[in-house]
C-alpha cells in the first residue's frame, strides 16, 4: 500500500535536467535503485534500509523520507520540501 508522505520531497535530476517529486517510501526505494546517480555512499544505504523496514513494517514512513532528504544531499541534488525545516537526528 502507498501512503503518501505528508511533505513530498522535490528533487532535480542533474543529468536529464528532469524535476522529479517523490511522494511515498515506494517512489523513494524506485528513485534510489534504478536513478541514483552515484553510486553508494553512507547516507545512500541509510536511506534504502529505512526505505526496506519501511515495507516490512519495523520504521516509520517519516524517518525513511528524512533518510532520502540527506542522501540526495549527500549526492549533490538539489533538494526541495515544503512544510517545517527537515532534520536527520
Amino acid at each position: 500500500m502507498r501512503i503518501r508522505w505528508e511533505r513530498p520531497v522535490m528533487l532535480a535530476c542533474k543529468a536529464s535536467g528532469e524535476l522529479l517529486v517523490i511522494t511515498t517510501t515506494e517512489e523513494a526505494f524506485e528513485f534510489l535503485t534504478s536513478k541514483w546517480p552515484i553510486s553508494g555512499g553512507k547516507k545512500y544505504f541509510t536511506a534504502l534500509e529505512f526505505c526496506d523496514r519501511v515495507a516490512v513494517g519495523t520504521a516509520d514512513r517519516e524517518r525513511a523520507r528524512l533518510a532520502f532528504i540527506a542522501a540526495a544531499e549527500e549526492a549533490g541534488l538539489p533538494v526541495t520540501t515544503i512544510g517545517v525545516a527537515d532534520t536527520v537526528e
